[in-house]
């Protein structure tokens, strides 16, 4: 919830509305009211707010953990620097592919862009269902390799 609302408040400071929010499995949709389109600077902002939100909350649920104890507000902080991190991989439809793509864009055009995310997409995608497989493996935890064939069955549905 931190990581959307960080979403939220970029796009509201950077002077957008926000259409719609759609939750899905795998996190929150939102649709901002395209009365006009985002520069590709605000699109990386708006993107990396969310990963910066989740940090925030680690930041605050380690403090909070290191004053008072609480195992709760460990777990928290790892959960949210997971989240944050992960977030931040250069793959569509992640925070970090979104960024990427407005970078490349701004550099060398939106065409670019689009190819360069989607072969990194591709290349991460397979990297994570590889190494998630040998995870699988050596310790019987499937997570890596289902995030790994997320990312590449969502790609090929692109």
């Amino acid at each position: 919830m931190v990581h959307e609302l960080g979403h939220l408040a970029a796009i509201r400071a950077l002077g957008g509305r926000v259409g719609g929010i759609r939750l899905t499995a795998v996190g929150a949709v939102i649709s901002p009211k395209r009365e006009r389109l985002f520069s590709y600077r605000a699109e990386c902002l708006t993107a990396l707010a969310g990963p910066a939100a989740s940090f925030l909350l680690a930041l605050a649920a380690g403090t909070w953990g290191r004053w008072f104890g609480s195992e709760d507000a460990y777990l928290l902080t790892g959960v949210s620097l997971v989240l944050g991190l992960f977030n931040l991989l250069p793959a569509a439809p992640l925070d970090g592919g979104r960024a990427f793509q407005a970078v490349v864009s701004r550099l060398a055009g939106p065409d670019v862009g689009e190819r360069l995310e989607g072969a990194l997409t591709w290349v991460l995608g397979f990297l994570l269902f590889c190494t998630g497989l040998w995870v699988l493996r050596r310790c019987g935890n499937f997570t890596l390799a289902l995030c790994g064939a997320w990312l590449l069955f969502r790609r090929r549905g692109e």
